[in-house]
This record gives C-alpha cells, sequence and structure tokens, in this order.
C-alpha cells in the first residue's frame, strides 16, 4: 500500500477506474430501485458498494479515513448542467497513518444525473496534502471556480428549506 498521498490517490482511482462499470452492471437492479424508491439516496448505496474493496484495502494496511470514505456529504459541494443530467459533487476525507498521523486527503469527485440513476462518467479520486478543512476547502477553490461558487451542501440545503418555507 503507497505511503504517500498522491501514490495512494493514484491507486485508489485505479480501482475506481478497474471497477466503476462492474458494480454499475452487477448491482443494476438494485441501484434502480433504490432510485425509484429514495432518489438520489441511490448514488450513496453505489458509493458504498465501490469504496468496499478500498476501505478493506486501507484498514488492512493500517490506515483510516476522516470522515469514512467516500465522505460527509453535508460538507460535499455539488454542481452541474441546467437540467441536472450531469452533476458533479466533490466528498473528501483525510487519510492518517497508523500512528494517527495525517497523510493527506483523498478527494471523490461523483458524477452523476437527477433524472435518472445514471453515471455520466467514472467516479475519480485525487489526493491533496492539506488535511484541516479550510485548507482543504482553499486547495479545492483553487482547482475548481465551479467548487470555489457551489456552497457546502448543509449550507445550501439551508437555504432552501428557508426558502420552501417562504413559498
Amino acid at each position: 500500500m503507497p505511503a504517500d498521498i498522491d501514490s495512494l490517490a493514484a491507486w485508489a482511482d485505479a480501482q475506481l477506474e478497474a471497477h466503476w462499470q462492474t458494480i454499475l452492471t452487477e448491482y443494476r437492479a438494485k441501484l434502480d430501485t433504490a432510485y425509484a424508491r429514495a432518489g438520489d439516496m441511490a448514488y450513496g448505496t453505489y458509493q458504498q458498494l465501490l469504496f468496499r474493496p478500498i476501505k478493506r484495502a486501507l484498514r488492512e494496511a493500517g490506515l483510516g479515513t476522516q470522515p469514512p470514505l467516500p465522505g460527509d456529504f453535508s460538507q460535499s459541494r455539488e454542481w452541474g448542467n441546467a437540467d441536472e443530467t450531469h452533476q458533479e459533487r466533490w466528498m473528501w476525507s483525510v487519510v492518517r497513518g497508523p500512528d494517527g498521523t495525517p497523510l493527506g486527503t483523498l478527494v471523490h469527485i461523483v458524477p452523476h444525473d437527477h433524472s435518472q440513476f445514471r453515471i455520466p462518467q467514472r467516479p475519480s479520486i485525487f489526493g491533496l496534502t492539506q488535511t484541516d478543512l479550510p485548507d482543504i476547502e482553499a486547495a479545492l477553490s483553487e482547482l475548481s471556480a465551479h467548487f470555489a461558487a457551489a456552497q457546502p451542501f448543509h449550507e445550501w440545503y439551508g437555504g432552501y428549506l428557508v426558502g420552501q418555507k417562504k413559498s
């Protein structure tokens, strides 16, 4: 198991590349049913299936993640096209070594569709050396103007609820 965050991210990204379509094919009926019943929560089911072997390998190597992979939905940010058929959500987890020392952050990019259960392109992972939330958000904002313009989910949703009460 690679010890530096860039090598670890490359390894994890290769795992996603190798398995993302297999998971979609193997669990298609389950994911479609989950989407019909719970909407976008089906993407959480997909991510849990996709990340299961990565999480197991990290655990076996004595590495931990906080929050657990794929990341904290409430801190994540999302953006996409006007008809919401190609959205992108960025989530992240800080990786810690066996002694608890932070090694860096794994950032997970989740492409998805709000009109049906569909992954429009392969999910991916990259690494950051930053490990504190303000530094992670600043680094991601430098990498992506879309990220910088998007609100963390918990802020967006709070604003959405306030708007619903006014209607």
